[in-house]
């Protein structure tokens, strides 16, 4: 797990802030069709992924 965080976390510090907002806004709304859908892990699963680049556009704005 910790290589596939590693991995998303090089993949975001990678990305300018306009491709971060577009990946956040994928991700939320693939989200809300895997809960509609009733697979919530799935949807657990792309939460952590949208909170590590949230969490990446938010530090670079301060």
């Amino acid at each position: 797990m910790e290589d596939r965080t590693r991995a998303i976390g090089d993949a975001t510090d990678a990305m300018t802030d306009d491709e971060l907002e577009t990946a956040i806004a994928a991700l939320h709304a693939r989200e809300r069709e895997l809960l509609v859908a009733g697979n919530s892990k799935a949807a657990f699963d792309l939460m952590g992924t949208k909170f590590v680049l949230l969490s990446t556009l938010e530090g670079r704005r301060r």
